[in-house]
């Protein structure tokens, strides 16, 4: 019987899927083994309010975890041939912002990064959806975050660009940045600058916000210096049906 190769388009969607689970799937796994080893060994007979707190914070961690793995399923599976199903809805951008922080809350602790929102108030709905835009802002911020292995500042802030009519997202960090050379290739699908293997990227998460936001029409801009750190300005369309 005669095997059939699977198609470029086929490995493209499958390759998409593996890196939009990565991340919260460590997350997960992260959080449970810190719910373990933190009171496996505990012999009590009852549960502090201390101790309780802090179950129940882990526990909407993973749960905000695994509900993404199951909208970036969901999404996925609507895929077509050439492109994923853009929902037609909305969004305020600020929450989902504030999602994303409680998400990244242990990574950002564990690789020493201090994060700083600047998130104007009263902000219109962006005309992208809830899941476009958790993975636009989480790319940028995972890059982010691993482009700072030694920890330090992001600075991240949103704000209403009236002329454009659309609503801007800017994140800096102080990372190792990119070379003149590499910059004009990180839209590209599996170019990364970082080393293949386990933890390392996949080299689609940029190529995947570039074709959301081009698909909404809004616009994404990288500016980096090599050891300084790196700015992305991302402007995303006001949501012209409210």
């Amino acid at each position: 019987m005669k095997r059939t190769q699977p198609s470029s388009d086929s490995m493209t969607i499958i390759s998409g899927l593996a890196h939009e689970l990565d991340s919260p799937l460590k997350s997960v796994l992260a959080h449970t083994e810190k719910l373990i080893n933190e009171y496996k060994n505990r012999n009590f007979e009852y549960v502090s309010y201390k101790d309780f707190k802090s179950i129940i914070s882990s526990l909407e961690q993973l749960k905000r975890q695994l509900e993404y793995c199951s909208q970036t399923t969901s999404r996925m599976l609507h895929m077509g041939k050439r492109s994923a199903r853009l929902e037609d809805n909305s969004c305020q951008i600020n929450d989902v912002i504030s999602n994303i922080l409680g998400i990244l809350s242990q990574q950002l602790e564990f690789s020493r990064i201090k994060l700083i929102p600047y998130l104007k108030r009263d902000l219109p709905l962006v005309g992208v959806g809830h899941i476009e835009c958790h993975q636009i802002v989480h790319n940028v911020l995972v890059n982010a975050i691993q482009a700072m292995p030694g920890g330090g500042t992001i600075k991240l802030k949103t704000y209403l660009d009236l002329e454009r009519r659309a609503v801007g997202i800017t994140v800096i960090d102080e990372g190792v940045g990119i070379t003149p050379d590499h910059l004009p290739k990180v839209f590209e699908p599996f170019f990364t600058t970082k080393e293949r293997g386990v933890d390392k990227s996949a080299g689609l998460g940029l190529s995947i916000i570039y074709s959301i936001i081009k698909a909404v029409g809004g616009s994404i801009d990288i500016k980096s210096s090599l050891r300084k750190g790196t700015s992305v300005h991302i402007l995303l369309p006001i949501d012209k049906t409210k």
